[in-house]
């Protein structure tokens, strides 16, 4: 028996110890819950003060204070170094070619509307680079900037090849 709860709906699944189900439970039953998930409360955390935030749907990701470095690059152009970043949703680990090595990370994408803006460094490999472990990029192309503004990217921002990080 297994109980699963979802935002005031209460399921309740028999296994197939108890009856014998169609095989198409399992698959019917990951499609409910995938359905019941897009019906969820989305909650976000708002910050205060000087803050960037989802160039398409304004959603609070971090704020100026925990802003580390300016000096990075990705493809878009310029990208920052954050210590901490809310309302975000992260990718699979992947190992990534960067510049300064090889490095595990995952992306992140805005929780609201989806928009990649991102990547947090799992593991750095490298032992000169073990600053960046745990820490967030967010690329300026993707984010608004404390004033609201958007970043242009121009064509001596564009970096060929893969995602690159600080120069």
């Amino acid at each position: 028996m297994r109980f699963i709860w979802y935002d005031h709906l209460f399921i309740f699944i028999l296994s197939s110890h108890f009856f014998q189900a169609p095989f198409s439970l399992i698959s019917a039953e990951k499609e409910f819950i995938n359905n019941i998930g897009s019906m969820g409360r989305l909650f976000l955390i708002n910050l205060e003060g000087r803050m960037y935030t989802c160039k398409h749907c304004q959603t609070h990701l971090a704020v100026y204070s925990d802003l580390i470095s300016k000096s990075f690059h990705c493809r878009t152009g310029k990208a920052y170094l954050f210590d901490k970043v809310v309302n975000v949703t992260t990718g699979e680990k992947e190992e990534r070619m960067m510049m300064t090595g090889v490095h595990t990370v995952v992306d992140t994408f805005c929780v609201r509307c989806g928009s990649l803006v991102g990547w947090r460094y799992e593991i750095a490999h490298e032992k000169s680079q073990k600053y960046k472990e745990g820490r967030f990029i967010l690329e300026r192309f993707k984010v608004l900037g404390p004033d609201g503004s958007a970043y242009s990217m121009g064509h001596e921002d564009h970096i060929s090849g893969s995602e690159v990080d600080e120069v």
